[in-house]
């Protein structure tokens, strides 16, 4: 027995020091902690409470002042797609203190600018270019064909010179 003391003082260091980080940890940790990621999950909101949303609520949002817009597009297949995907944050558009304060009255926001537009590249090709990993009764093209059938050029917004995005049928 003798000669395992200093075996059993580097079991007691050991001992006393995961202890203390148990416990250590206990009381430092937030109990959020690793709640959806390896992060504080209460930041999330507290981040919400100090930061405007730039987004709107899509269709909700965007439909006061572009109903005509909206109606056409809700009878498409684009109509699963968030007005914000293809255009810019509403916040760029319209100036507001909160989407609920804007959502009671939207009457009372000016347009503070025109609305971004992405480029075709942007969007609709990232969607539509041919893979075989979509669905059969998806609508793709191969995108260097496509063009050279029509005798276009790739640019910016190549693909809105033939197609409506809101009313995506030729």
């Amino acid at each position: 027995m003798e000669h395992t003391k200093h075996l059993w003082r580097a079991i007691l260091i050991l001992l006393v020091v995961s202890i203390g980080y148990l416990l250590g940890r206990g009381f430092l940790v937030p109990e959020s902690f690793g709640k959806y990621g390896h992060y504080r999950g209460d930041n999330l909101q507290e981040q919400m409470n100090i930061r405007v949303p730039k987004h709107g609520n899509g269709m909700e949002s965007c439909g006061f002042c572009h109903e005509e817009k909206v109606e056409t597009i809700v009878e498409t297949p684009h109509r699963v797609i968030n007005c914000e995907t293809c255009h810019a944050t509403l916040r760029s558009h319209v100036e507001y203190e909160s989407i609920e304060k804007f959502l009671e009255d939207p009457d009372s926001y000016d347009k503070t600018a025109e609305m971004e537009i992405h480029s075709a590249q942007e969007l609709c090709i990232k969607c539509h270019d041919y893979q075989l990993a979509k669905p059969d009764d998806y609508k793709t093209i191969v995108v260097v064909e496509h063009l050279e059938e029509r005798d276009m050029e790739l640019g910016p917004y190549v693909c809105f010179e033939c197609h409506d995005p809101h009313d995506p049928e030729m």
